[in-house]
């Protein structure tokens, strides 16, 4: 199936969001209690060499995720992938083997939580009921388990933004409590502790054994920036930046662990470390109370590692439910898991689903989670193995396909990719090799093997030809997204397209359309009420909070209207960058006053939120449900506007920009309805501006006409307006900041 359709997610993630989103997910509770195990392994100069070198090897698989993302950013991230290289069965196989991965992480955090706050409350333990696989279960660890369950898949029910503000929380705990380590072990911990612990071997041979033994090892932690393709449909961000943000998040990933191995190891010697590993277990803690000389400085520990248990789990919640919706929107899993919150715009079933699983987890014990985190662990390395391949089949076969984030080197970067993470799939089935399956483990993965199969026939059987289609997603790319191009690169487009021979057969059509009635000239303000009288009875007059109060202009523009008969009533509270709530509020007020248009005196902000009040007024709904396409409407109030600054355009076009104080969303109202009844374009209006301001807006207007000319879609018509404007902008705009 073929086409494009417009996406139904609400765009939410910020760049900040999604690098928490992804670094948590990285950085979850085996800093706390792996140290130990990796300075004894490789030696402390020898573990943090293996992470760099696990690093790199993750690092070629991210930067294939980076340009695949960033070319196709569609929910479901791997899906989209594998089906464009390999079609429907290889995105089922990749997407399936990813989703165990998310859910095996979510329901073994479930579990790891309630066991850490034994270390911090050993008589936490209350009202034993069973035993699983040598592990005892009490109900008080249970209990915890299940509301901690339902907690975090209330919160990412409730909205994207808010688990990334829950994300966003605990990662700063988590970044504070490494920084706190870090900085108390530079000052308190002494050099000789790193005496027959830098490097463990004796040899050049074995040192370098030990090291490559935690390379091995380290990708298994870096399991987590594959959320943020999962999550792409919902990002705010330019699309090049997307793919720069998943490789930051990576290498944020290996400073952490490098720098927490050094710290460990300048606090404590081997002989402390032993003793560690002898008493509590957790070597990082320990190192951390007597960086501090204080034993609760390792429950403080102790809390940042248990916010990187949330922040995997929370991420991966995230991932899994978006891998679930992407496979049921392809008809492979029953369709109930496509349906989105009619509000929040979340998975609400497949988070249902995974939210269940991991509120019945704790009953399965630690121990069999273990086992279930292993063989999901084997699914996503599998997964990254299968993008690595897609990667390189997608370069072959479309090469022409739009990279905003193009990889150099492709084919040695995806050779590379395919190389390493193909290394961690058989890791996992070759015995000896410390990271093999055991038999308990290749049962878990056969189990969800034989699901999957299932799946495919129930759903072939019941969508028949559906099965296996796919549509993409209309990518936009952001307005606020810089271009690229220099001036005179601009400049260099504007003379070549000048050199087209226009007499020559052409294909080119357009229409143009732009019903707006523009009274130019110096004191037409003073005619506002006469040139606006019919629009209505009673005007709202939208302003700022000062200036156009100070100059004089709103008194005058009162004056015209109270001449003509028109009653005013004033909402004074735009703000630069207009927030869709002032503009609800401007709205609510103009339906109280029972104000028949609207009046904006301003620049481009007021103009833009008077636009929307306009619209408001006359609309039902959230008005973001305009501005994302998911509601239309041809009706507004009418709408009169008298601009006082000349950068904007706003007074002759159909959009208005607000931004959403939820989540910083910034994105335009586009539609005929919004386009003013009438535009009093008053020179005089603009002698008040003070000579910085007026050079700002006069190049802003510039870079509007040089935009417009040097645009894919420009028109004969448009060019004639952006050619003049360029030259009557470039004679005269000296001479009015002079």
């Amino acid at each position: 199936m073929s086409g494009k359709k417009k996406s139904e997610f609400n765009k939410v993630f910020s760049m900040w969001d999604i690098l928490v989103i992804a670094f948590g997910a990285m950085i979850g509770w085996g800093w706390v209690v792996s140290s130990g195990d990796w300075i004894s392994s490789g030696g402390v100069f020898g573990a943090v060499l293996g992470f760099c070198i696990g690093g790199i090897m993750v690092f070629f698989v991210g930067l294939t995720y980076a340009e695949l993302t960033a070319a196709m950013p569609q929910c479901g991230g791997e899906h989209v992938f594998s089906y464009k290289a390999m079609g429907s069965t290889g995105s089922f196989i990749c997407t399936w083997a990813i989703i165990l991965g998310y859910v095996s992480v979510v329901c073994f955090e479930a579990c790891a939580l309630p066991t850490i706050i034994t270390y911090i409350y050993p008589g936490f333990l209350k009202g034993y009921m069973y035993t699983v696989a040598g592990f005892d279960i009490y109900a008080s660890w249970v209990a915890v388990a299940i509301l901690v369950a339902l907690f975090i898949t209330y919160i990412n029910i409730k909205g994207a933004k808010t688990a990334a503000r829950l994300q966003t929380i605990l990662t700063v705990i988590i970044g504070a409590v490494g920084i706190l380590l870090v900085a108390a072990s530079a000052v308190t911990g002494d050099v000789s502790n790193l005496q027959g612990q830098a490097f463990a071997g004796s040899s050049g041979g074995e040192i370098f054994a030990s090291i490559i033994k935690v390379a091995l090892v380290t990708p298994f932690f870096f399991i987590g920036f594959d959320v943020i393709p999962q999550a792409a449909e919902e990002i705010n961000v330019p699309l090049k930046k997307i793919g720069n943000i998943l490789i930051l998040s990576i290498v944020l990933a290996v400073v952490f662990y490098g720098l927490v191995i050094i710290a460990v190891g300048y606090c404590m010697n081997s002989a402390d470390i032993a003793e560690s590993y002898a008493g509590s277990g957790l070597v990082t803690a320990d190192a951390m109370a007597k960086a501090f000389n204080s034993q609760l400085m390792s429950k403080v520990l102790i809390i940042g590692g248990m916010c990187g248990i949330v922040t995997s789990w929370n991420s991966f919640l995230i991932g899994g439910s978006r891998a679930m919706y992407s496979m049921a929107e392809s008809y492979m899993i029953p369709r109930p898991f496509v349906k989105l919150h009619k509000k929040n715009k979340t998975p609400v079933n497949a988070l249902y689903l995974i939210g269940l699983l991991s509120v019945l987890a704790p009953f399965a014990g630690r121990k069999m989670l273990v086992w279930i985190v292993d063989a999901g662990n084997f699914g996503c390395c599998m997964a990254y193995c299968m993008v690595s391949l897609s990667f390189l089949i997608l370069r072959k076969k479309q090469p022409e396909m739009e990279r905003p984030y193009k990889v150099k080197h492709y084919k040695f970067v995806g050779v590379m990719a395919v190389i390493m993470s193909g290394l961690m799939v058989v890791m996992y089935c070759i015995p000896g090799s410390g990271a093999a399956l055991v038999w308990q483990e290749w049962a878990m993965a056969g189990g969800w093997c034989i699901l999957g199969v299932f799946f495919a026939v129930y759903c072939k059987l019941k969508y028949k030809d559906d099965f296996g289609s796919h549509i993409d997603v209309a990518v936009e790319e952001l307005e606020t997204e810089e271009s690229g191009i220099s001036a005179d690169e601009a400049m260099g487009i504007i003379k070549a397209r000048e050199a087209v021979d226009y007499d020559a057969p052409s294909e080119l059509g357009f229409g143009y359309y732009l019903p707006v009635n523009i009274v130019f000239g110096r004191g037409k303000s003073a005619e506002a009420g006469r040139l606006s009288k019919s629009f209505g009875k009673k005007a709202l007059i939208v302003t700022g909070g000062k200036s156009a109060k100070k100059s004089g202009l709103y008194d005058r523009v009162k004056a015209a209207l109270e001449a003509e008969g028109i009653k005013t009533a004033l909402f004074d509270k735009v703000k630069q960058n207009p927030l869709t709530t002032t503009a609800e509020e401007g709205a609510a007020f103009a339906k109280a006053e029972s104000c028949d248009f609207v009046v904006a005196i301003g620049g481009g902000s007021i103009m833009d939120c008077a636009k929307c009040i306009a619209f408001i007024v006359k609309n039902e709904g959230d008005i973001s449900d305009y501005i994302f396409g998911k509601k239309h409407s041809d009706k507004a109030l009418p709408i009169v506007v008298i601009p006082t600054t000349c950068g904007t355009g706003s007074e002759g076009n159909g959009f208005a920009v607000l931004t959403n104080p939820e989540n910083g969303d910034k994105k335009s109202l586009r539609c005929n309805a919004i386009v003013p009844k009438l535009s009093i374009v008053d020179p005089e209006n603009m002698m008040t501006m003070p000579k910085g301001v007026l050079a700002s807006v006069g190049f802003d207007a510039l870079c509007h006409c040089v935009e417009a000319y040097t645009s894919k879609i420009a028109q004969p018509f448009t060019d004639a307006l952006s050619l003049y404007a360029i030259e009557l902008i470039s004679k005269k705009s000296r001479k009015c900041i002079q």
